[in-house]
């Protein structure tokens, strides 16, 4: 299956590639020969393994060994490699600022590219990944206990910095035009060979505050310390795609699978005191000797497939043991235990936390509900009653699903069963090298317990949710206690109904790495003593010093009168203001109504914790939401995820604690290694998407005679399949779809040819001229940034600049850019896949993109239709929303009233909240009041929406998201560049009147916009 795809992206990428060259900037390199594979040659023995003078033979390859690729056209090789080791990735420079890291970047050859060499989805490592193993800041009952009381902000970053560290070390050793020298990597199971292109251009992203190439740490390594210092400090420029991606030739392989023939140079962290000992040797002398892998590591791919499946579905990523910490009652939220005495201690302690909030304690509700337990065939066993805590929201009894998107892992309404991975039903054991738990800082003496080196988790019966073991806090106790914590599938999965037969039968089925749209982070407010929900807050220093909001350099200097601090700095005022602007800015704020409205299906990285946190996650005070990725075909991507897009793959992304809405320390580099090889089994379920997406998007807009007359639901999916199929969770190796397909269909119309004649183009003839078509007007609208041939992904993974002064053509954004997107003041070229899916949660990165109709499905119309990007710009930089379009107007000002805009209610209003689960309107992402009509937004819940940046109170009582207002002062308060002054306008730029200000063709009919339409749900 995927030497056929690669080899229609072969196809396609060349004929697309001299079209390509045309639309490109003329400061970008004139590149059109793509990457040719000559020969692959064994490096130890010399042995031609496959040549092109005889194609249809299939080497057989074993992950760790060392072949070379022979050929021309594979360019300078890849941007930010290293050596395999422990070397970091080349090309950084030592800080302006002075410092210098433990180990340096190694200098750069010029001309270096965004390639890299796919073996199946997965590529060949670029880079070194060191593991070195995070501490948290609290051990025991006792010391979490006095933490919470002081209302001491708990360090999960710390990552001490040691010589030869846990590392999955890189495969590539060196790279020219004609040869490549490396290593199979070890998530590898299948072929083909491909080597990709993405030829850089002379182009940097720019930074706004200097006008020179911005530079930016590299995100893995940034909170490794030594010494009381950071240990790795050098930066790297982000260069700048070209508009073109060259594809070589697919490459037929095998890839060995058992564990004999997987081959890794061995692990430091091995229970083997040998191995460790060779090991920790190999890496330390990688730097002048070649890191030679050829010890077996008994584990097949099968079991790398399991271990990381379930790390997806049954680990707790650390989170438990912290979030029984910060207050998160699960429990209670859950309704387990609720019959339990609570330990006195405890009492004492949330005695103490709902003092300080302010908020009642909830109550649990009398009469709860009932909930089976999952057997480990996924079927319902006995029913168990739950008592939940009251929403002090609704006024009833928490439902996890309604309430923050936890998924029962049970069928829909009419389904006849409930289809998961078997992980996800049954207890799952973790030990070393996982990391689990985080190390603590400190270890009290006995008999205060240690933290487990290992442990067992078991589902909740909720779909990414577990019980994790941990030591008891107490001594005395049980030498063990259960906590709830959750897991990538409780944001990366989805439960999807649909008919699988043409009888109309139905499953309900979870799909792994679409992203779940109902998930949401309200259950930080359910205890209402969360650490951080109600807290004296200071505001960030540039708010401070531009006076944001209002009167707030008045009200600090009016506290330093009072404590006798301003006198010292009279003279100095901007010194006063940062040693003590923060703490003298402290209101009390509570961050429950601002949860409450993030969109369904996004996160926010800083809004929980307070502005003077020290390390990345210090509450900014911009409404930043951050839409949940889909990652079902994310590790052939070099730049991934926003929070690390310079350096990263998706490896790197989920190495360290970068996420702080999922894993707390690093992963081993097994583990890391095991997770990424079951990622990339993920697409393996796209065609099933697709076809599902595409029946109920027709059925949408009324046309559904494109695939005929009286086709149902179950003859349209399931046509190709065999009977079972769509009855089994994914397995390993992935399953083929059927021959054939929308797939297929999309792949012909790319590449201009006749859709090929299979089953099911004869099925469904009607569909093939709108494929085609749409085809035509994707590349026409779309098809300078989201070009084909890059592995599926459909984009050249450039880097956009937020604003017009970081580069050409800005992409803007909606809602405040993330923290991490600031950094780079860059947001990269999205993947586009399984659309239909992504669409629900509302599309572009912060989700805004939002139709009236169930599940978004007008999503991707609203978002390429012409009208959105109608919206003629004054001198000033302003928009003429006279003659900007109706559409445009919807979306981009501010409206009042029943059809209102996105708006926070004030003190004493009626409290609302966002929702995809409303009664009325079930599957419409809308803004609705709280059910229970005596709640009432409270001061400091309106304190904490005044503070932020580009909220604007109306004379309705409702602060409503100006994004007119963000377009106009955008800089003030990000970096302190007024893009009123002169003196700085050139510098800031300024944001596209529309986010994302790419639409198709004004005037365009809707007959075009449908066909477009219809093209991206085959992507």
């Amino acid at each position: 299956m995927h030497i056929v795809r690669r080899l229609a992206e072969t196809l396609l990428t060349v004929a697309l590639a001299l079209c390509a060259m045309g639309a490109k900037a003329a400061d970008t390199p004139v590149i059109t020969d793509a990457p040719v594979i000559e020969s692959i040659v064994d490096r130890g023995s010399g042995a031609i393994l496959w040549s092109s003078a005889n194609p249809g033979a299939q080497p057989s390859l074993k992950p760790g060994q060392a072949i070379l690729l022979k050929g021309r056209n594979f360019g300078a090789g890849p941007i930010t490699a290293a050596r395999p080791g422990l070397d970091p990735p080349a090309g950084g420079s030592a800080p302006a600022g002075g410092g210098h890291s433990v180990r340096s970047s190694p200098p750069e050859a010029r001309d270096k590219e965004l390639s890299k060499v796919l073996f199946g989805t997965v590529r060949a490592l670029e880079r070194n990944l060191s593991s070195y193993r995070a501490r948290i800041d609290a051990g025991t009952g006792v010391s979490s206990v006095l933490a919470r009381l002081q209302g001491k902000t708990l360090d999960y970053f710390v990552e001490p910095w040691e010589a030869v560290p846990d590392t999955w070390a890189g495969d590539i050793y060196s790279w020219n035009d004609g040869e490549i020298d490396l290593t199979v990597p070890i998530t590898a199971y299948e072929g083909p060979i491909q080597v990709i292109r993405i030829p850089t251009s002379a182009n940097d992203v720019l930074d706004v505050r200097t006008g020179k190439p911005l530079l930016y740490q590299d995100p893995n390594t940034a909170r490794v310390t030594i010494d009381k210092r950071y240990a790795f400090v050098d930066v790297w420029p982000i260069e700048r795609t070209g508009r073109t991606v060259l594809a070589s030739n697919a490459v037929p392989v095998g890839i060995a699978v058992g564990g004999g023939d997987r081959l890794q140079y061995g692990s430091v962290t091995s229970s083997d005191p040998a191995e460790a000992r060779a090991a920790t040797q190999a890496l330390a002398t990688a730097g002048t000797r070649r890191l030679v892998k050829a010890t077996p590591t008994q584990r097949s791919a099968t079991d790398q497939y399991a271990y990381g499946e379930k790390a997806f579905w049954a680990w707790d990523w650390n989170l438990a043991a912290p979030h029984f910490v910060l207050g998160v009652d699960w429990d209670g939220i859950f309704g387990f235990d609720f019959d339990r005495k609570e330990p006195p201690l405890d009492a004492v302690v949330k005695g103490v936390e709902y003092a300080k909030s302010g908020i009642p304690e909830p109550k649990t509700e009398a009469q709860g509900y009932l909930f089976p337990v999952p057997a480990v065939d996924g079927s319902a066993q006995q029913m168990v009653l739950h008592k939940a805590l009251i929403d002090r929201t609704t006024g009833e009894g928490i439902r996890p699903f309604t309430s923050f998107g936890a998924v029962p892992l049970l069928p829909d309404a009419g389904a006849t069963k409930v289809v998961a991975p078997s992980a996800a039903f049954s207890s799952q054991t973790f030990a070393d090298p996982t990391p689990y738990p985080i190390q603590m800082a400190f270890q009290l003496p006995p008999p205060f317990p240690k933290p487990l080196d290992g442990g067992e988790t078991r589902p909740t019966g909720w779909a990414g949710y577990v019980f994790a073991q941990v030591a008891a806090p107490v001594p005395g106790e049980h030498k063990t206690v259960d906590w709830i914590g959750f897991n990538c599938a409780a944001c990366h999965a989805a439960r999807v109904t649909f008919e699988y037969d043409v009888g109309g039968k139905k499953v309900s089925r979870f799909f792994s790495g679409i992203p779940n749209p109902d998930w949401r982070a309200t259950f930080l407010a359910l205890s209402g003593r969360t650490l951080g929900l109600v807290a004296e807050e200071g505001l960030p220093l540039n708010f401070i010093r531009q006076d944001y909001p209002s009167g707030t350099r008045q009200q600090v200097a009016a506290a330093g009168e009072t404590s006798g601090m301003l006198g010292r700095f009279r003279n100095a005022l901007d010194t006063f203001l940062a040693r003590h602007g923060v703490a003298l800015s402290k209101q009390k704020v509570d961050k429950t109504l601002l949860l409450y409205n993030l969109p369904p299906g996004s996160t926010e990285s800083t809004l929980f914790n307070p502005a003077d946190l020290p390390g990345d996650y210090a509450n900014d005070y911009f409404f930043s939401p951050e839409a949940i990725p889909i990652i079902t075909n994310h590790t052939p991507v070099r730049r991934a995820l926003s929070r690390s897009e310079l350096i990263d793959g998706f490896e790197g992304a989920y190495l360290h604690g970068e996420e702080p809405e999922g894993a707390r320390g690093p992963m081993s580099a097994r583990a890391l290694q095991d997770l990424t090889l079951y990622t990339s089994t993920l697409h393996q379920d796209d065609e099933l998407l697709r076809r599902i997406g595409v029946y109920r998007w027709l059925a949408h807009k009324g046309h559904a005679d494109w695939i005929g007359t009286g086709v149902n639901e179950g003859t349209f999916v399931s046509f190709g399949y065999q009977a079972d199929d769509l009855l089994k969770p994914p397995s390993f190796p992935p399953h083929p779809g059927p021959a054939g397909g929308l797939g297929a269909m999309r792949d012909a119309a790319t590449g201009g040819r006749a859709a090929p004649s299979t089953p099911f183009t004869q099925r469904f003839p009607g569909l093939v001229p709108h494929v085609a078509h749409g085809a035509k007007l994707f590349q026409d609208s779309c098809g300078r940034c989201h070009v084909p041939g890059n592995a599926g992904l459909w984009t050249n993974e450039d880097m956009q600049p937020i604003s017009a002064a970081g580069g050409s053509d800005p992409v803007g954004r909606f809602f405040s850019p993330t923290i991490w997107q600031r950094r780079t003041q860059a947001i990269r070229t999205a993947i586009l896949q399984n659309l239909f899916w992504v669409q629900q949660r509302g599309l572009l990165s912060d989700g805004h993109i939002v139709s009236d109709a169930p599940d978004n499905m007008d999503g991707l119309d609203l978002l390429v239709r012409p009208e959105r990007c109608e919206a003629p710009v004054n001198a000033d930089g302003s928009v003429d929303l006279a003659r900007a379009s109706a559409i445009y107007k919807k979306l981009y000002t501010i409206r009042q009233g029943a059809d209102h805009s996105f708006r926070i209610p004030s003190t004493g209003m009626r409290f609302e909240l966002y929702t995809r689960l409303s009664s009325d309107k079930p599957g419409v992402l809308e803004q609705i009041v709280a059910p229970d009509a005596n709640r009432r937004v409270r001061a400091e819940e309106e304190r904490l929406v005044a503070r932020h940046a580009y909220f604007t109170k109306m004379d309705d009582g409702y602060y409503y998201w100006d994004y007119q207002k963000m377009r106009t002062t955008y800089g003030i308060l990000e970096f302190g560049l007024d893009p009123n002054d002169p003196r700085s306008r050139a510098r800031i730029g300024g944001l596209p009147a529309a986010p994302h200000p790419w639409c198709m063709p004004g005037g365009s009919p809707q007959s075009d916009i449908d066909d477009l339409v219809m093209f991206l749900l085959t992507l």
